[in-house]
């Protein structure tokens, strides 16, 4: 029996290892954003995202939080570089999850700094760690559809949930 497992075991590890990408890749992407730690906030990004190898992902994205609702709430931006590696892979669909920085200019981290698991202050921009947890689905050679949680060390009201694309511009 544990022979047994142990093949399965090894023909899944080799079936969840095929690509995300082609090596090599660059794709780059749109989102839209839905606040975790605030109601009414919702927010639009962009990304580019390079395939090193065929199950990593290095992620580089730009995103803008706002209300619609509330005209006092100013919103802010957030920059985040992470790395993502494929954790299961049912072609064309994937699940990678991954680690990261973040940062914001939001002037409300100041009001919970001392409660955060993981972050500070230089100036007026906010510096914390992430934790990515994406499910991309391949719609055809050049465009991806994703889904994507992102758990933030700068406290519950920084986490994310994210809907977006990507395209890749040279599929093969």
């Amino acid at each position: 029996m544990k022979i047994f497992v142990f093949l399965i075991t090894c023909l899944c590890g080799i079936y969840a290892s095929n690509a995300q990408y082609d090596p090599g890749a660059v794709n780059y992407g749109l989102v839209a954003i839905k606040s975790i730690g605030l109601e009414d906030e919702v927010g639009l990004g962009a990304r580019v995202e390079y395939a090193f190898n065929c199950y990593t992902t290095f992620i580089g994205e730009y995103n803008r939080s706002f209300t619609l609702d509330d005209s006092t709430y100013e919103g802010h931006n957030e920059l985040a570089l992470g790395v993502n590696l494929i954790l299961f892979n049912w072609y064309p669909t994937t699940i990678t999850a991954g680690i990261g920085y973040a940062g914001n200019d939001s002037s409300l981290f100041e009001d919970i700094e001392d409660e955060a698991f993981l972050g500070f202050r230089t100036g007026s921009f906010n510096h914390g760690a992430q934790i990515k947890i994406r499910a991309l689905h391949q719609l055809s050679r050049y465009v991806h559809i994703f889904g994507e949680f992102n758990l933030k060390s700068l406290g519950r009201r920084y986490d994310t949930f994210l809907i977006g694309f990507s395209y890749d511009f040279y599929g093969k």
